[in-house]
């Protein structure tokens, strides 16, 4: 018979040796569950099955915590753009990077808030994040480069064309998330349709 000491079993997210990704894994599962204010290193910690101390080996604090959790979402979304960037070349192409980019935002929406929250909006002495945030920014502005070496649109300043994208996805987002295009007649599936269109063409005429 074992002994009353046994230690409990830790969950299976937990591999001797990769704390720190068990740690942000049930961080993400917290989220989900049980909203931002659960992101907490001593709620974290029990969630992973470790010590209360463990989580700052890795974590100074809660917002380190919180930036590791946007950390892995941006790399969740440049993820999820890519694999749409492979499926069609060209302006199409661009399409579908759209399309997972709103996607993404209404399939983890708990990720997508934190992503973009008041608690990491100032990044600068969070490099990691940093990085990886420009990174998503980076690469649609690559995309655009390509499309314009290959005639598909039109001149213009990638990196200014890029930011103008990701805003205007961005706010489609936030807004179909807090429900304010529920009353403007369209689906969500038209209102990227129009989204993409406008990023492509402009507001010219269709003709």
């Amino acid at each position: 018979m074992p002994s009353k000491r046994t230690p409990k079993a830790l969950p299976r997210a937990y591999h001797h040796g990769d704390l720190r990704s068990a740690l942000i894994q049930s961080a993400l599962g917290l989220l989900r569950d049980e909203g931002p204010e659960a992101l907490t290193l001593r709620g974290v910690a029990r969630a992973a099955g470790v010590s209360q101390a463990a989580p700052y080996r890795h974590f100074k604090d809660r917002r380190a915590l919180v930036a590791a959790v946007a950390e892995e979402g941006f790399r969740m979304l440049q993820s999820a753009m890519l694999h749409a960037a492979q499926k069609a070349d060209g302006r199409l192409g661009l399409k579908q990077v759209a399309i997972a980019y709103v996607q993404f935002g209404h399939e983890h929406p708990a990720e997508y808030r934190i992503m973009f929250g008041p608690e990491v909006a100032r990044h600068d002495e969070l490099p990691d994040l940093r990085e990886t945030s420009s990174a998503v920014l980076a690469f649609v502005q690559v995309g655009l480069e390509q499309l314009q070496a290959a005639g598909s649109i039109g001149a213009g300043d990638p990196a200014a064309m890029a930011a103008t994208i990701w805003s205007m996805l961005h706010g489609l987002v936030m807004l179909s998330l807090d429900g304010q295009t529920a009353g403007v007649g369209l689906t969500l599936d038209q209102l990227v349709d129009e989204t993409t269109r406008i990023m492509m063409f402009g507001m010219a005429s269709r003709t």
